[in-house]
């Protein structure tokens, strides 16, 4: 597959297991040091969808349940079943950190899209949509599954640094219609229910460390977009 730049700056990235008792510790200790993400909404939460892609040999799956230190994913993402922003996103993984890159869509290139219409991606000041258009050409890149889950999402200004979690992952199989909030989404485990994951730039300060107890949890090895494609395989 075709790789970020490496001028790309990377981001930590840290992916935990939790039970409902230790999220709601979590969640209050982090009401009173960090900010509420501003999509939130008065819910609290919101959703997000993303289509998966992935090439004719499932190399992004392949990739990371081999362990590679560097990959890449193709995504396309929405925000609560909305096409008011349709995001194409490649997220690229180097050893521990990570780097998401992103570029927006119109509907109708979403339309263009799913039907093979590709050529408006071929360009060469978006590379985002310009590796899109080659990995859809080169690699027949492909639709593989619809992941769902409701996200809380915690920040604070400096290193840019997010604590977010991501509630009742579900998974569906690809359809055209993305946007439509009554296809058939299987939950993929009560084992999965909740999953914690801390981003930031450079460093996290220690209190978050502590606040989080981020020494003694358990990461989780593999990703949503695994688990989804396991779940729908069985």
């Amino acid at each position: 597959m075709t790789i970020i730049h490496n001028q790309t700056k990377y981001r930590h990235e840290y992916k935990f297991l939790l039970q409902k008792d230790m999220y709601l510790q979590f969640k209050d200790a982090l009401s009173k040091l960090m900010l509420v993400d501003k999509n939130s909404g008065s819910t609290g939460g919101y959703h997000i969808r993303s289509l998966y892609y992935d090439d004719i040999y499932d190399n992004a799956l392949k990739e990371k349940l081999l362990g590679n230190k560097n990959r890449n994913k193709f995504r396309i993402r929405i925000y609560n079943f909305s096409d008011r922003t349709i995001k194409l996103e490649i997220k690229a993984k180097s050893d521990e950190f990570i780097h998401k890159k992103s570029s927006t869509i119109t509907r109708e290139e979403y339309e263009k899209f799913l039907s093979g219409d590709v050529g408006f991606l071929n360009q060469k000041n978006d590379q985002v949509k310009e590796m899109f258009y080659l990995e859809y050409r080169n690699n027949l890149l492909r639709p593989k599954v619809i992941v769902d889950y409701y996200r809380e999402a915690y920040i604070l200004p400096y290193n840019q640094i997010r604590v977010t979690f991501d509630k009742d992952l579900s998974a569906a199989r690809p359809v055209k219609d993305m946007f439509n909030n009554k296809i058939f989404s299987g939950q993929v485990g009560q084992d999965y229910s909740i999953i914690m994951e801390v981003k930031y730039n450079n460093f996290l300060p220690n209190y978050v460390r502590e606040v989080l107890q981020m020494n003694s949890l358990n990461r989780l090895a593999v990703s949503k977009y695994v688990l989804c494609r396991e779940f729908m395989a069985r």
